[in-house]
């Protein structure tokens, strides 16, 4: 009895120490929360430009629509051919890509931002909503804005605590000579992911907006375009 006693006691230590081992560098990781934005418009390549051609598409933003990238990480030509900057329109603020060339290059890029310690604990406490912790302030539901419509006339933070959805964001053509005979398709790729991050084992949800929709090229001004969101429940780290 006494030696089954202590085998037993032998193997709980064990079974501890290899527990620890393989899990506890997971209890200490932290993965900061993120925002990743890839946009891919084709089909503009060889279009003729009137004078000043743009394009304009969604932001990613909370439900609020306030942005959750930076402004300035948007402005500059990072994109070959194009000068990017973010704009206010008549349904909000988007990101808008203009030309001065002859004929417009497509569009391809992406914008990573991921959050830092310093960042997170930035805001004083009176400024949080509800006096979230900085990192609880990262949990909020985030998607492409502008949003025109949604299912059943939800509201925009209605809509954002759901599993999933279709809604209605819009894009922007303008400043492309008009060819009825020669009209291309241009295609609107957009991909946005939210990621809550995880911190000790507890990941967070992440949140994603996806746009893959044709529009004519002979268009001119604001489309309408689906978006489908959906959210990707967080958990335990390791399962």
């Amino acid at each position: 009895m006494k030696v089954d006693y202590v085998l037993k006691a032998i193997a709980a230590v064990l079974a501890v120490v290899v527990f620890l081992f393989l899990f506890a560098p997971a209890f200490s990781e932290t993965v900061l929360p993120g925002n990743f934005y890839v946009i891919e418009i084709t089909g503009l390549s060889g279009l003729t430009v009137n004078g000043t051609a743009t394009v304009m598409v969604p932001l990613p933003a909370n439900a609020e629509g306030e942005p959750v990238i930076p402004e300035g990480v948007f402005s500059g030509d990072g994109v070959t051919g194009w000068q990017a900057a973010v704009r206010e329109t008549p349904y909000g603020k988007m990101l808008a890509f203009t030309t001065t060339g002859e004929y417009a290059p497509d569009i391809s890029v992406s914008f990573e931002v991921l959050q830092t310690e310093d960042e997170l604990q930035r805001l004083p406490l009176h400024q949080r909503p509800t006096n979230l912790t900085a990192w609880e302030m990262k949990r909020e539901p985030r998607l492409l804005v502008p949003v025109l419509a949604t299912p059943n006339n939800m509201s925009v933070a209605e809509f954002s605590r759901v599993s999933s959805g279709t809604y209605t964001s819009v894009v922007f053509l303008d400043g492309f000579v008009p060819s009825p005979e020669d009209a291309a398709v241009v295609t609107f790729s957009l991909d946005y992911r939210g990621v809550g991050g995880t911190k000790r084992l507890i990941r967070e949800n992440t949140w994603t907006t996806m746009v893959n929709t044709d529009v004519m090229s002979t268009e001119s001004g604001f489309v309408p375009v689906p978006a489908d969101y959906r959210v990707i429940a967080g958990g335990i780290g390791f399962l």
